[in-house]
């Protein structure tokens, strides 16, 4: 019996060390975020220039609000390659609509409307026909940009002076010195993982994508829970885009490309698994700021924008290791 009382104490301690592991992982990204910081400042002292940090928290604050809904997707147990596309095709939609007469207001709504039909295009064959994330967001992707060069015949829309300058405050302007669409992320980061620490509802969510034979036996939708994730992710992909476009005053269908791969790295590194589950908000957008800086300091150092993307292409395979090490490596101290 004391044999046995010490093994069950001993796996009740390993649960209790990893569930401690976990929630030290945003602190760890801190501190990674920290150490690469003062590396990229060492090797160039204008990284840690006021100018300089600006110019990065408005470059991946759209970054920051699609990857929630990339984490949350991905938490379900699924994947969405689609998201720079519909990002892209928020901005011509409300480019293109504005443009031609539409009302600001209209063209806005038309634009989150056209995100959340492909969200629901995701959703009813993920959820409904139980077809592989990966094939349908691929196809979603290829038929959002092409949708984008159909409209736009390859050329961007561009209405530098044209736009109401309240709405160009959005993705410009500054309160006290702070960038409004820094303060509009960080906001939404901020509620976003309250609610998903706390939200009955959002709990669904990783139960779904811990087990969802198991989610299905204890009475929780699936197929919903599936419906709202994936239309949520592209609804976020059309807030993102419109931000965007308060941004720079134009569309282009070329936006959003390879943010997909962005995205998914952002979240792995931050916690998210490929398994479902499993992943915070914060740990997301962690991830998302630390590739942000690496991304500048490579640029400060005048590092070709070719090994740029070969430096990405190796940060994306040491995370999705990483995340195959974790999971293997809690399991192992589970059994």
């Amino acid at each position: 019996m004391t044999i046995k009382n010490n093994m069950k104490m001993s796996g009740i301690a390993n649960i209790s060390l990893i569930k401690k592991l976990k929630n030290f992982r945003e602190g760890t990204m801190v501190l990674i975020i920290i150490v690469i910081s003062i590396l990229l400042w060492i090797l160039s002292p204008s990284f840690l220039t006021v100018s300089n940090l600006r110019a990065v928290a408005v470059g991946f604050s759209i970054n920051a609000m699609v990857v929630v809904g990339m984490a949350l997707v991905m938490i379900s147990g699924g994947i969405d390659l689609s998201v720079g596309s519909v990002l892209a095709l928020s901005t011509i939609t409300v480019a293109k609509l504005y443009a031609n007469g539409t009302p600001l207001i209209l063209a806005i709504l038309a634009a989150i409307a056209v995100c959340a039909l492909c969200g629901l295009f995701n959703a009813f064959f993920i959820g409904k026909y139980n077809m592989p994330p990966f094939i349908v967001t691929l196809a979603l992707m290829s038929v959002a940009r092409g949708l984008c060069y159909i409209i736009t015949r390859g050329r961007s829309i561009a209405l530098t002076g044209q736009l109401p300058a309240g709405f160009k405050e959005l993705g410009s302007g500054n309160i006290l010195g702070m960038p409004i669409l820094v303060i509009i992320v960080v906001v939404f980061v901020v509620i976003a993982d309250i609610l998903f620490r706390k939200s009955a509802l959002l709990r669904l969510v990783f139960y779904t994508g811990s087990n969802q034979k198991a989610a299905q036996f204890s009475g929780i939708n699936v197929t919903k829970v599936k419906f709202g994730v994936y239309i949520a992710s592209s609804i976020l992909c059309g807030l993102g885009g419109i931000l965007m476009f308060s941004r720079f005053s134009y569309a282009s269908a070329t936006a959003g490309n390879g943010m997909e791969l962005t995205m998914i790295a952002g979240a792995i590194i931050g916690g998210v698994t490929f398994e479902g589950g499993e992943g915070t908000v914060l740990g997301s957008v962690l991830g998302i700021i630390l590739l942000a800086l690496i991304t500048n300091g490579l640029v400060l150092v005048n590092i070709s924008v070719y090994w740029q993307k070969f430096i990405a292409g190796i940060i994306l395979i040491l995370a999705v290791w990483f995340d195959y090490y974790r999971s293997k490596t809690s399991k192992e101290k589970l059994t």
